[in-house]
Formats: C-alpha cells, sequence, structure tokens
C-alpha cells in the first residue's frame, strides 16, 4: 500500500504541474488576439469530452495489459526457480516456446492501448490546427487588436500545444489507473474472508508445542 500512495502522490504531482504549464500555455496564445480568449471555455469543453471518451478505453486498456503481463512474470519467475529441474530433463524448448505463447499474448493490449495513443494524438493535432486558425483569422481580420510580436509568441506556444494537451491526458489517465489500483487492494484487504476457522484465533501456551511427531504414509510425488 506504501508503494501505491506514493504513486498515486507523484503521479498527482505531475498532474498538477502539467495542469500549470497548459495554463500558462493558453494565457500566451490568447494574448496574441483579444477575442481568442472568448473560444477558450468551448476548448476547454471539448478537451474535457475527449479525455473522458479516452479515459475510459484506455483504463480499461491498462487492465488488461496489467493482467496479461502477469502469467508471463510468473512463468518467467518459476522458470528461474526451476531452471536446474528444466535442463535435467532437457525442457529448455517446450518451456521457450510457452514464454513466447504468453508474450505475444501480453503484448495484445500494449498494442491496442499504442493505438488509442495514436488516435489521441491525432486528433490533438486537428485540435491545435483549429485553434491556430482561429487565432490567424482574428490577427488577419482585426489587425487592431493585436500586434506582431503578440502573435509571434502565440504561434510559438501553439506548436507545442498539443504535446502539452496529450502529456495532461496521460498524466491525468495514469492518476486514474493509480487509484484504481489501490481500490483494487483495498477491496481485496476488505473483502477477502479470513482463513481462519472457528475456534483457531486462541493463542497457545508459551511452552506449546512440548513434543513433535511427523507421520508421513501412503504419500505419492510427481513433477507436473
Amino acid at each position: 500500500m506504501r508503494i501505491s500512495e506514493d504513486l498515486k502522490l507523484g503521479c498527482a504531482d505531475r498532474f498538477d504541474a502539467d495542469i500549470l504549464n497548459i495554463i500558462a500555455e493558453t494565457s500566451l496564445i490568447a494574448s496574441g488576439a483579444q477575442y481568442v480568449a472568448a473560444i477558450i471555455p468551448f476548448c476547454m469543453i471539448a478537451v474535457y469530452f475527449l479525455q473522458k471518451f479516452y479515459l475510459r478505453t484506455s483504463r480499461q486498456l491498462r487492465y488488461l495489459d496489467l493482467e496479461a503481463k502477469s502469467p508471463l512474470f510468473t512463468h518467467f519467475t518459476e522458470t528461474l526457480s526451476g531452471l536446474a529441474t528444466i535442463r535435467a530433463f532437457g525442457w529448455q524448448d517446450a518451456f521457450c516456446e510457452h514464454n513466447l505463447r504468453r508474450l505475444d499474448f501480453s503484448q495484445k493490449p500494449y498494442y491496442l492501448l499504442y493505438c488509442i495513443q495514436r488516435w489521441l494524438n491525432l486528433v490533438l493535432d486537428l485540435f491545435v490546427a483549429g485553434i491556430a486558425l482561429v487565432l490567424v483569422a482574428f490577427a488577419v481580420e482585426m489587425r487592431s487588436t493585436t500586434s506582431s510580436g503578440a502573435i509571434g509568441l502565440a504561434m510559438i506556444n501553439i506548436l507545442g500545444f498539443n504535446q502539452s494537451l496529450s502529456q495532461l491526458i496521460n498524466s491525468w489517465t495514469t492518476l486514474e489507473t493509480s487509484l484504481g489500483a489501490i481500490a483494487r487492494l483495498r477491496n481485496f484487504v476488505d473483502e477477502t474472508p479470513s482463513e481462519d476457522q472457528e475456534g483457531e484465533s486462541r493463542t497457545p501456551p508459551a511452552d506449546w508445542p512440548s513434543r513433535g511427531l511427523v507421520e508421513i504414509k501412503d504419500v505419492t510425488v510427481s513433477y507436473q
């Protein structure tokens, strides 16, 4: 839980920094033309619905990515712990083939996540291109509302504005995912029934056990 809390704090700090960066860049872009500030609320509404749509898909794909990689990591650790036995029985080819199958399976959610990230970058590029078009239109049609230096500063900030928006949405998605991981851990702690049976909560005496005895009868052991 301590690691999850540190992850949440790190994601929150990164998200706060991205928010401040977006506010600063938006102010500089709005300074390029006075009437551009009027479209900022509509842009924020559009970004809100965009991140809401993207977050719904990205969050589920991140969960699927974690679940798909878990068998791969488990197989890898089990292979390392039983490496001497695998070499002794000559099972290297079978374990390599099994590892490759799990590796291929674990890459499916990651590929889909990469695809929707590319979709997000494309939509944000078009969104920023629309803002640049509006800015240039105001600067050309209403020359008295801006200066050449202000319009130049605004255009420079627009060039990297799509990357800032993409980083902000990704930070928000990472924050939501980390919060979801913490919620899953808390549900596991709260809802998982205890293995203690009735009457097993009693504390044994200090001298227990006074003697020990292990009996093994009719035991058959095999390695699968």
